[in-house]
């Protein structure tokens, strides 16, 4: 009997037929996964087309957003959110609590030190596992989690089996490219590839109007009031190729259809590539979430 073998069947001993135990144990989780069903489907923010939903700009409400040390870091710096990298093919982000389904997001962006060779823009969709320290979906389970490590991670396994990040993210470069991507499980899809853009604003310092709309399954990108058109392949699974100003094995589009309306966090990151190296350092402020209008892509006002 394997070591992993023997401590699953001690938990399944746990749940004899007939026993207090198994009752209480099946009450309890029965309870957790309908909690834990609510707690992930929390209403999102909507409003009327063309209702701000939500403003920051750094210089209070703190709380709201992902802050923390490292060699990635998210810090508040002269009332900007700072991301910062040490090491190549790396990636910071900050994330507010509040989730959305529908919005029309922009913020100011620049990179303040590093190479050209980066990468930073918005977050979306993003579903991610809590980093608290008891991150399991009902408090009693925190409780019972403490008293085994080993229970703990059966628990987790069992009543909260999402234990990657998901989100998508649209980014620009302080060379001028911007690309699409999304990340499921870990694993980075690139949907449309890097494409030069005379609209965006190199070099470092060189400030940036990044803005994403997602209507229903529709989204659409704009960088300083441009709208930008992606490379999307033909074949589902094939990779994103623009060469010498085409869209090798697709079509440039004007948008992405999403297999769904996506919900989820909204938030800021920025990357270090393997070929542009560490010490990426990017600055946002001013970030604004409305409700996006019918007819779309006008820019919103406050």
């Amino acid at each position: 009997m394997t070591e992993s073998t023997s401590r699953l069947r001690r938990l399944q001993g746990l749940a004899r037929p007939g026993s207090a135990i198994s009752v209480l144990l099946l009450a309890l989780v029965a309870g957790n996964l309908l909690y834990a069903h609510f707690d992930r489907a929390r209403d999102p923010i909507v409003g009327v087309p063309g209702d701000l939903l939500y403003v920051a700009t750094f210089d209070g409400y703190l709380d709201e957003w992902d802050l923390y040390d490292g060699q990635q870091s998210a810090s508040i710096k002269d009332g900007r959110l700072r991301l910062a990298l040490s090491s190549a093919q790396t990636a910071s982000w900050s994330v507010a609590r509040h989730h959305f389904i529908e919005f029309d997001i922009s913020v100011a962006a620049s990179a303040a030190a590093g190479p050209i060779d980066n990468a930073f823009g918005i977050v979306f969709a993003m579903q991610s596992p809590s980093e608290e320290a008891c991150d399991l979906p009902a408090v009693i389970f925190c409780g019972i989690g403490q008293l085994s490590a080993l229970l703990s991670a059966a628990l987790r396994q069992v009543l909260d089996p999402v234990a990657e990040t998901h989100y998508y993210a649209f980014l620009i470069s302080s060379d001028g490219y911007y690309a699409l991507e999304r990340i499921v499980d870990g694993i980075r899809e690139v949907l449309s590839t890097w494409i030069p853009s005379p609209s965006i604003h190199q070099n470092l310092g060189a400030q940036n109007r990044i803005r994403v709309i997602a209507q229903g399954t529709e989204l659409r990108f704009f960088v300083n009031g441009d709208q930008v058109m992606l490379c999307i392949p033909s074949e589902p699974g094939a990779s994103s190729t623009f060469t010498n100003g085409e869209c090798i094995g697709g079509r440039m589009v004007e948008g992405f259809q999403a297999p769904h309306p996506l919900q989820g966090q909204l938030g800021l990151i920025a990357q270090a590539t393997q070929t542009g190296g560490g010490g990426v350092i990017v600055d946002f402020d001013n970030i604004t979430v409305f409700s996006p209008n019918v007819a779309g892509g006008e820019d919103a006002k406050l």
